[in-house]
């Protein structure tokens, strides 16, 4: 059988996870840092646990149970997404860094995604059209729990495109005349395969790259730009935790 037309049982099997275990919320994070990104998050939860998949881990805050996996671009991504969406897992959440196309943001604004044009190259095969959407409660709640802690919050229209490298100027100068905002490499799927498995899914990513400028990863940040990353990067962890919590305790109610 074919890993599409798998039923939930064979997830719960393989991860050894019987109905009513599945965690509150999946934390997907896209970084090329994943041992430094995976140490540091796992620092904030307890009674962690590496699953019967390689980088998947679970844990507890508030004693709410979340499973986190640093998971970079889309074809990796939508493996996590997908078997914990389809095991009822309610709430997928994405973060990470993102690039901008507006040449007036600032490093370290965080990107709600609000419609993302899926051009992922893995999202038509979950059935998505060109656009998908977020779940506007929760994209409302984030920007809320942001915006408490004085972060530069912006929704945006966003593109998730298949390769940081595959970009040209021309191709950036062409997306921001369709509108888009910012860009990434994995936040498209995930909402796809949330809507596929009728679960809610929100994205909060850090501007990193200013695409207009011509600044990428590669060019090092000003003090004070690579200050206000840290601290949204911190930030929207912290609020992805929060967000996790909720929807526990929202669980625990039924």
């Amino acid at each position: 059988m074919a890993i599409l037309d798998y039923q939930q049982d064979i997830w719960r099997q393989a991860l050894d996870m019987p109905k009513g275990d599945e965690p509150a919320a999946l934390i997907l994070e896209g970084t090329w840092w994943r041992e430094t990104a995976t140490k540091n998050r796992l620092a904030h939860l307890s009674n962690v646990r590496e699953l019967n998949f390689p980088d998947m881990f679970i844990g507890e805050v508030n004693g709410v149970s979340v499973v986190y996996c640093c998971a970079y671009g889309a074809a990796r991504a939508v493996e996590p997404a997908h078997i914990f969406a389809q095991i009822g897992t309610p709430l997928l959440i994405q973060i990470g860094t993102c690039g901008t196309l507006d040449a007036t943001a600032s490093t370290g604004t965080v990107i709600l995604p609000e419609t993302c044009g899926a051009r992922d190259g893995l999202s038509q095969h979950y059935g998505a059209g060109a656009f998908v959407t977020t779940t506007p409660s929760w994209v409302a709640r984030a920007e809320a729990e942001l915006s408490s802690h004085r972060v530069e919050v912006t929704r945006a229209k966003h593109l998730t495109w298949p390769s940081l490298f595959a970009q040209s100027d021309a191709m950036c100068d062409e997306w921001a005349a369709e509108g888009f905002l910012s860009i990434d490499m994995e936040t498209s799927v995930v909402v796809t395969v949330a809507g596929k498995y009728d679960v809610d899914v929100v994205s909060m990513l850090s501007v990193w790259d200013a695409l207009p400028h011509g600044r990428t990863f590669m060019d090092p940040l000003e003090p004070e730009d690579a200050a206000r990353l840290k601290r949204s990067n911190e930030l929207v962890f912290d609020v992805a935790l929060t967000l996790a919590a909720e929807t526990g305790g929202t669980m625990s109610k039924h």
